[in-house]
């Protein structure tokens, strides 16, 4: 009898049951693991996510960079915006007596991304509203445009102004060229300088330094696209909605404030590098395409 079992023990261990039994269990394990890996990752995602990034901070300002695709305020207190995030983050900094509880001095779209200067107390907001409005910012901006461009360096001097289609909600403006329904035009003007010429997925496109002299509503976007170039990832101005780029690929990227507060020059990192852009951007030689 206990022969008998013997030998039933080593033919089970020798059809390899158990060695199957025990691969089955640390692929169990395994996935386990990274089912909690995972669950921690996507909580330090949600932390990051809902904190912002400071660039530059002191007792009169505070200056970060801005994700693409984030409103600044909102009069809805569950979408969330720049204002929620702060709120959350930087409770101290917080103005009762504001209804965006902050001092937002000056705007970036929705899906432009890039540097937002906050002044913390009342004289500096007067002092850096009082730089915008005379115009003695300096702004500088990164682009990638469709389409590879035959100039280098282009000034562009198109006067912008309100759509009348879309005049309640402000969602679009129109340049002078349109001029039956451009309305209250004034004058706009951008810099552009060539910076690379390359692919993104394929598709020929052409990276750019813009400098807004003036600052209208969507002065970038919409000048970019009366010169043929319209900003990858702009669904606004492009006669062809193409939503296959996860953005809109327009970064606020250097910004001067001279002030008697507190000079500013900040600068964030290029987020539209070849590595950054996880490769889908290639740069390529400039005589090759001329």
């Amino acid at each position: 009898m206990i022969d008998e079992i013997i030998e039933r023990i080593v033919q089970f261990f020798s059809t390899g049951l158990v060695e199957k039994i025990i691969k089955a269990f640390l692929v169990l394990c395994d996935r386990f693991v990274n089912f909690i890996l995972s669950l921690c990752e996507g909580n330090n995602y949600k932390k990051k996510d809902e904190t912002v990034d400071v660039l530059y901070t002191s007792g009169n300002f505070l200056v970060i960079n801005k994700k693409h695709d984030l409103l600044i305020n909102s009069n809805d207190t569950k979408k969330k915006t720049v204002q929620t995030i702060m709120r959350k983050q930087f409770p101290e900094y917080v103005q009762d007596n504001l209804t965006h509880d902050f001092y937002f001095a000056h705007r970036l779209d929705f899906a432009t991304s890039g540097i937002l200067c906050i002044p913390l107390n009342k004289n500096a907001c007067k002092e850096v509203c009082q730089v915008f409005e005379e115009q003695r910012a300096r702004k500088y901006y990164l682009a990638l445009l469709r389409g590879h461009t035959d100039f280098d360096e282009e000034v562009i001097d198109i006067a912008i102004g309100e759509d009348v289609r879309f005049k309640d909600t402000s969602k679009k403006m129109c340049t002078i060229l349109e001029e039956e329904r451009c309305q209250n035009p004034r004058r706009s003007i951008t810099k552009v300088l060539v910076l690379d010429r390359g692919y993104y997925n394929g598709k020929p496109v052409t990276k750019v330094l813009l400098r807004p002299i003036t600052g209208r509503r969507h002065q970038l976007r919409l000048h970019c696209a009366q010169i043929g170039h319209v900003i990858v990832g702009d669904y606004t101005y492009s006669l062809k909605i193409d939503t296959s780029p996860p953005r809109m690929f327009l970064h606020a990227f250097r910004l001067v404030l001279p002030n008697t507060i507190e000079n500013l020059d900040i600068q964030t990192d290029d987020p539209f590098t070849e590595k950054a852009l996880k490769y889908k951007w290639k740069v390529v030689e400039q005589d090759i395409l001329l």
